[in-house]
């Protein structure tokens, strides 16, 4: 994949992001009954998260924005995770907890390299960034408890 993309691709690869961690951690809760209501809760800040980036996009969108490239490599951030067969509560902490990671390195490049461009936006993956940090912090707590 180039290492130039369209503020369109950027915003179509976090929705695909949240997407497939909203699934994630869905299945993880029909899984593992220990995590189930931090994993629900996870999957429907995922949703939020995904809403409040695609309406900031749809609020601020310009043929000047469209226009525009920012440098990043989107194949450095697989937006894909699944749970191994069998793999245990703690296993399945961990795999989170990569997710997680990957998701804020994402929005904080993400951020990073949009910030030339309207405020909103760079606002919008900082925060996205921020709730996953968060995220990764809670996953840490019950990873710590699973032991």
């Amino acid at each position: 994949m180039s290492d130039q993309a369209t503020c369109s691709a950027i915003i179509s690869f976090a929705q695909r992001l949240e997407e497939a961690s909203s699934k994630f951690y869905e299945e993880t809760a029909g899984k593992y009954a220990e995590g189930r209501e931090a994993f629900l809760a996870f999957a429907k800040e995922c949703m939020k998260s995904k809403v409040l980036v695609t309406r900031t996009y749809q609020e601020t969108i310009s043929d000047a924005l469209e226009a525009c490239f920012i440098q990043m490599d989107l194949s450095d951030y697989p937006a894909e995770i699944a749970l191994n067969e069998g793999q245990s509560y703690h296993g399945a902490l961990e795999t989170a907890m990569k997710l997680e990671e990957n998701a804020r390195r994402f929005y904080s490049d993400a951020a990073e390299q949009s910030k030339s461009l309207l405020a909103t936006i760079p606002r919008a993956f900082k925060k996205a960034a921020e709730r996953r940090n968060s995220r990764k912090l809670r996953l840490k707590t019950m990873l710590d408890k699973s032991k």
